[in-house]
This record gives C-alpha cells, structure tokens and sequence, in this order.
C-alpha cells in the first residue's frame, strides 16, 4: 500500500483503497450525491479487474480519516471516472485536484488516449472543475440518473509526455 507523497503540509496522501475504508467512503457518498452508490458497489469494485480505487488518506492527526476518493476503470485506450468526491469537511483545499491529477497520471501511464466521466447538467461547479483541466463536453446523454436528470459526458483527450 504505497502513499504517495502529499502536497506540501498537506494532511492527506493518496493510496489505494481497502475494505476498511469502505464505511468512510460511503459516509462521503451518501452525503454528497443525491442518489448514492450502496456500500456494497464500492466493494464489489474492490475485487474486480482493470479497476483503479484510491482514496485521500489521513496521515497522524487528519479528520476525517478519508478525505476523499475517486474509482474509475481503465479498459483499452480509455480511462473511465466513476467517481470522485471529497468529504464535505474538507472541500475547497484542493483535494479533489491531488485525486484527478493522480488519475490523469495513471490514465497517461496505462497508456490511456482518453479520460471520460459524466456529470450532471445542474451541478456547475463540478462542471467548471472539470473545465479547468480541459474536459469537454462531448454530448448530452438524456435522463441518465436515476431521477431523470441529464448527463453530460465530459472528455479528456491525453497527449503522450516525452
């Protein structure tokens, strides 16, 4: 379980996720999205294959003891982000950033052409996070949530470095 090296004073290091922090993760999720993925998906996301899981884990002293994490999947040229979120504590620190530039990291390092998640049409801010890095909106996918809220689908084309 290798952390990797926090930002400069930074309370939280990046590291793969494990079922003991599966109880944390869904805390985070139930508070942040309307309709939430259940403890259990994020475990069976544990087991399964081509799977990159990480979580923002405290180092001495941090509350919360996760921070945040970020699940996607890598298949072919493309790296999927299913999700991402930060515990509500702990937002607006930058935090959310360490999660996906250690996933455009690893997207480029498994040799990913693409990184693709989906967003809600309504949630602006998450949008303009995404916007920051180059994502664009590719299209429109119609009542993609559960409650019939609009998606779009964001991508972000990677260059090869050297």
């Amino acid at each position: 379980m290798a952390l990797r090296k926090p930002q400069t004073s930074s309370p939280y290091a990046i590291r793969f996720a494990q079922p003991g922090d599966l109880d944390e993760i869904a805390r985070i999720e139930s508070e942040s999205f309307r309709i939430p993925w259940k403890r259990e998906f994020f475990a069976s996301e544990l087991r399964e294959p081509y799977r990159y899981a990480r979580v923002l884990a405290g180092l001495e002293g941090a509350v919360p003891g996760i921070g945040g994490y970020l699940f996607a999947v890598s298949l072919y040229e493309e790296f999927h982000v299913n999700k991402i979120a930060t515990d509500s504590r702990v937002r607006h620190r930058g935090y959310g950033r360490q999660l996906i530039e250690d996933a455009i990291e690893r997207a480029r390092t498994a040799g990913a052409s693409t990184i693709t998640l989906e967003v809600r049409v309504s949630n602006l801010a998450a949008r303009e996070f995404y916007r920051s890095y180059a994502f664009r909106e590719a299209f429109r996918r119609k009542n993609y949530y559960q409650d019939g809220e609009d998606a779009f689908a964001l991508v972000l084309a990677l260059t090869r470095r050297g």
